[in-house]
């Protein structure tokens, strides 16, 4: 649902890969991401860190010059799948339709585990994605779809 007056916006997007276990060499997920986003004209930056809350959190107020997050990994029930709860704990706002969305086109039940969410925190847009590169093909066509309305949703007054 566009509205007359939104406007594209020079956002800046951080892609955030969270998980214990990959490299700068094997983050497909955050590298599909970025090409996707780029290819858009959005200004990327993109980083891996372990799953544990406190670096969750250091990634989103040491890069606080970002518009956009994108959290990918650590969305699971997996006892190290600590994002969402991370995350929630600062977010003024959470927006449960896109994990419903993305579920919904997620086909099957097993997508139904992944807690896929999004959150604003003051002008900020906060995506939470599971970390499969086939994620990316679910969720990237609707953060397209919505980051621009929903900036001007988040800075108008």
């Amino acid at each position: 649902m566009a509205h007359k007056t939104d406007d594209f916006y020079s956002l800046k997007v951080r892609i955030v890969t969270v998980s214990s276990t990959r490299s700068e060499m094997d983050d497909i997920t955050g590298k599909k991401m970025q090409n996707l986003l780029e290819g858009d004209g959005l200004e990327v930056s993109r980083e891996i860190i372990k799953d544990d809350p406190t670096e969750i959190l250091r990634a989103f107020f040491c890069n606080f010059n970002s518009d956009v997050f994108i959290y990918c990994g650590g969305t699971g029930p997996s006892k190290n799948d600590v994002t969402v709860q991370s995350v929630r704990k600062i977010a003024e706002k959470e927006m449960s339709g896109f994990g419903e969305l993305f579920r919904s086109r997620s086909g099957g039940i097993l997508p139904y585990l992944s807690n896929a969410s999004l959150f604003s925190y003051g002008p900020k847009e906060i995506f939470c994605i599971p970390g499969s590169s086939q994620s990316v093909d679910i969720a990237y066509p609707l953060i397209r779809e919505m980051i621009h309305h929903l900036h001007h949703e988040l800075i108008k007054e």
